[in-house]
């Protein structure tokens, strides 16, 4: 079954409808061509030039939703600056991370544990810059911000969370050598200079980096976290489930309020009331296969 905004989203002869049009003239490239989006991401997308514009974002949702992974959370530990935070962002809405926590120490009195590399201003108040260095993934990834690694620490293991750290220690593995298959996993990335604080190494059941064979053993933080991303993926899609599915994706009811919540930031953020919120988790409903 896929998802289906009411009557209105409906697939079409290769999957469900993406598209996008670059800014500028010339030749468009074959990513940002309209295209059918089938609902196994393993699948090539094939060119639609005549998917209905009106239906592309509402179809993306619908894909969206059965794809985001459920208990993993993406943790960025006092990012340099708002641009690199930003650019992790789009990496994890591309692996279907359905949130990332932001923290940052030392804004909050009595939170500083390394003045060098922390930040005086707050990235929840720039949601633009966000938005404008995730290329709009900040709209898709739900983003927590907290303002000290002790409290991040204490929810995740509250919730049962496995803390995974990225760090060069004497404990550390390859990331290749360590299981990431928890149900409920956290994966910690540390600042651009000084990578994670005691504090969250502490925290770690597991401890990882990637191997690199180069002269240079150094990785935008950007790129590391896709790196690790796809890892933990990779790991998590190679383990299926009973009936052969995907054993780590979001329950039917979670999908339906996600659904909703992102239609909601489709719209622009305009606030919902209550019974408008009700309405949307009712109509986002599961279409079965040949159902018109």
């Amino acid at each position: 079954a896929h998802f289906s905004w009411g009557s209105q989203a409906r697939a079409g002869a290769g999957g469900l409808c993406m598209g996008r049009k670059r800014k500028g003239d010339g030749v468009q490239r074959s990513r940002w061509e309209r295209r059918d989006a089938s609902l196994n991401p393993d699948e090539p997308q094939p060119l639609n030039p005549e998917s209905a514009t009106g239906e592309v974002r509402t179809n993306k949702i619908a894909a969206l939703v059965e794809r985001r992974q459920a208990g993993f959370i993406l943790v960025l530990e006092d990012p340099f600056n708002v641009n690199n935070a930003g650019a992790v962002l789009r990496s994890a809405d591309a692996f279907g991370v359905t949130e990332a926590w932001i923290v940052q120490n030392g804004i909050e009195e009595g939170t500083s544990m390394r003045k060098h590399v922390e930040q005086t201003e707050k990235f929840e108040d720039d949601t633009i810059g966000l938005a404008r260095m995730s290329s709009s993934a900040s709209r898709w990834v739900k983003t927590r911000f907290f303002y000290s690694t002790q409290s991040a620490v204490d929810e995740l293991k509250e919730k049962g969370f496995v803390n995974v750290a990225t760090c060069f220690t004497a404990k550390s593995k390859s990331m290749y050598q360590t299981e990431l298959t928890a149900p409920n996993l956290a994966l910690w990335i540390g600042n651009e200079f000084a990578g994670l604080s005691d504090e969250a190494l502490k925290a770690a059941d597991l401890e990882m980096f990637i191997p690199m064979r180069g002269m240079i053993q150094s990785l935008n933080l950007s790129v590391a976290s896709a790196i690790c991303l796809n890892e933990v993926t990779r790991q998590r899609m190679c383990l299926p489930g009973e009936g052969g599915e995907e054993r780590w994706l979001l329950p039917q009811e979670e999908q339906n309020r996600l659904a909703a919540d992102l239609h909601q930031r489709r719209r622009g953020f305009r606030p919902l009331s209550g019974e408008r919120k009700t309405r949307l988790q009712k109509t986002w409903r599961s279409v079965e296969p040949g159902e018109e």
